[in-house]
């Protein structure tokens, strides 16, 4: 829990987390246009620089030309492994139900995090995959604003928990 509790303090320590959350969380609903999934992916490589480097806060999304670049170089996995994901879950079969689609983001979004961070810990897999299935089957509840933003969130705490020596 302690780590969980670093990921968290490190997101809310910027003292503009919630203009970069909602820019991220406007990137979000972008992702069935393609461009939305390469900011994102892009995001997150400068958000582990930073944590990396020991920089305190997030990003500025005000780089979108930088962050688009680092973005599609990782893209390119992130739809390979979700046709992959979806194959292997549903057998080819087109299953469109709720709890299958939040089933399926989740382990996207925790093996897209995979190959950005290029670690696996168990730990963080689960403790992020619970977070995950937590933050879709919420933000349903308010599906134009909030899930967005509190998937986005949940991206970046799960971006952090993989990035996150053990001893943190």
């Amino acid at each position: 829990m302690k780590r969980l509790a670093s990921a968290f303090s490190f997101i809310f320590s910027d003292n503009e987390w919630f203009n970069k959350v909602l820019i991220g969380g406007l990137y979000f609903l972008l992702i069935p246009f393609g461009i939305g999934m390469v900011m994102l992916n892009g995001y997150l490589v400068d958000f582990i620089d930073r944590k990396k480097n020991d920089e305190k806060g997030m990003p500025y999304w005000r780089y979108a030309r930088m962050i688009f670049q680092k973005g599609i170089k990782r893209s390119l996995f992130a739809l390979l492994s979700l046709a992959t994901v979806y194959a292997a879950v549903f057998g080819g079969n087109l299953v469109f139900t709720i709890p299958a689609s939040i089933l399926l983001l989740s382990l996207f979004f925790t093996i897209n995090c995979i190959q950005i961070t290029r670690t696996f810990d168990f730990f963080a897999a689960a403790l992020s995959m619970i977070l995950l299935i937590i933050a879709i089957s919420i933000g349903w509840m308010w599906i134009v604003v909030g899930w967005p933003l509190l998937i986005f969130l949940a991206l970046l705490v799960q971006t952090h928990l993989f990035t996150q020596s053990k001893s943190e």
